[in-house]
């Protein structure tokens, strides 16, 4: 039965990025079809589904005792549950919660199911396996400027002329920015940042040799397609994510000793990240030189000023549960006349979005179910091994980004993430990062 369940969460793992799904209910708001007013069926969503039955015929073992932060959650999940009630639209608002309760529940199987299942070397290579393929997709679709024609795993139709595609504009031209299968370029990032670091827990902290050509053949990929995803947020965090760790090594170099393997392994991965970057900067120069000005004028930011002006005036305006959870957008559509259809979108920040449809009260809970999440992984690593370190950093990074994008509450794969990486600073000694 382990067998089974492990093939089934390696493959789970691999088909994250896939946006196959099945529409099975949409608002009637407006003629033309809304996203975020709509409900899905994903193939992930099956998936997830045998993963929990797997789970329950085992008995759901590995479960321990409730903690703070699982009180927090079950009072977070009761909030969303009653912010139906003040719902204008019930059935989107119980979509909603049912999302809710199933990536709650996602959440505990990364937390307990993975300890004694899973192999932690299969699972970081069901993630570099799927970065690598969403890399190269990403990369021939910037280098055909249009969609791959992959309608089965879910791609996006892509073209440069397309309201509400993402390019980057530089002149009088656009450049489409990376999308693989993901419904944006944005969570193509956040899961190519994922992959990268893996690759490096995988290159760094194993006392395997590693060899060379993984470097070009898997590393170099992964992080060439994800600077073609121009995500400012990703990259920014990525590049401060690794100076971070330096400065941090070497002010603590008693506490965190470093080998001359290590030295070595980290010499090689600078010079072949600084060789690509100076490649993708060689190559794309002035798509680059667009994408790194940043203006009050820029569409992107008035976007989001805009957004989250909307979503602090909804939350003071509904304190307690909200608008329902699912309703922001849906209360735009019946507010709200703005110039295109695909502004009718949630506002780009997790936090606000929690708070404008649960109320202060799930705002708080939500985040105090995260403090006590890192509360007590840090209690109980003490942060005494590097990769500890540098997992709360990758986390802190994912948290991060959900205060300039919705998708981490709002799309499949990026809800996905989420709850993996709060299912494993749970697990306070991340499975995935143990040899």
């Amino acid at each position: 039965m382990h067998k089974v369940e492990r093939i089934i969460f390696y493959l789970f793992i691999f088909c994250i990025p896939f946006q196959t799904r099945f529409i099975f209910w949409k608002s009637s708001a407006r003629s033309n079809f809304n996203e975020w007013t709509s409900a899905f069926v994903y193939a992930t969503d099956l998936l997830i589904f045998l993963l929990f039955l797997c789970w329950s015929l085992r008995g759901f073992s590995q479960m321990t005792k409730p903690k703070p932060a699982d009180f927090f959650l079950l009072f977070f999940v009761v909030i969303s549950g009653l912010s139906i009630f003040v719902a204008d639209n019930k059935i989107l608002g119980l979509y909603q919660v049912v999302k809710i309760l199933e990536f709650s529940a996602l959440f505990y199987y990364f937390r307990f199911a993975l300890r004694s299942v899973l192999k932690p070397a299969y699972v970081l290579a069901s993630v570099l396996a799927s970065g690598v393929l969403q890399a190269v997709l990403g990369i021939l679709q910037s280098f055909f400027q249009h969609s791959l024609g992959l309608t089965l795993l879910g791609e996006s139709v892509l073209r440069t002329n397309f309201n509400g595609v993402a390019v980057v504009p530089f002149g009088s031209e656009k450049f489409l920015r990376a999308y693989g299968t993901f419904p944006h370029p944005n969570v193509l990032a956040t899961w190519l940042f994922i992959a990268i670091f893996v690759f490096y827990f995988w290159y760094l902290y194993e006392k395997k040799t590693r060899p060379l050509w993984t470097l070009f053949l898997v590393y170099a990929p992964i992080l060439f397609g994800f600077l073609l995803t121009f995500s400012r947020v990703a990259i920014g965090l990525w590049v401060l994510g690794l100076i971070l760790r330096l400065v941090l090594v070497s002010l603590k170099r008693k506490r965190y000793p470093v080998s001359p393997i290590f030295r070595k392994r980290v010499l090689y991965l600078a010079s072949i990240s600084c060789f690509t970057v100076l490649i993708f900067s060689f190559l794309l120069w002035p798509q680059v030189s667009s994408r790194i000005s940043f203006s009050d004028k820029d569409l992107a930011v008035a976007e989001r000023v805009f957004y989250n002006k909307l979503a602090g005036s909804e939350a003071f305006s509904h304190p307690f549960l909200g608008l329902g959870a699912g309703q922001f957008v849906w209360h735009m559509l019946q507010n709200l006349t703005l110039d295109k259809e695909y502004l009718y979108q949630p506002v780009h920040n997790i936090y606000l979005l929690i708070a404008s449809e649960t109320g202060f009260l799930g705002l708080l809970s939500f985040l105090a179910f995260v403090f006590f999440l890192v509360y007590y992984y840090i209690k109980r690593t003490g942060l005494k091994i590097l990769h500890q370190l540098s997992f709360l950093i990758l986390f802190s990074s994912v948290l991060i980004m959900g205060l300039f994008d919705h998708f981490l509450w709002t799309i499949q794969q990026g809800q996905i993430v989420l709850w993996l990486v709060l299912g494993l600073m749970a697990e306070a000694e991340p499975m995935v990062l143990r040899s």
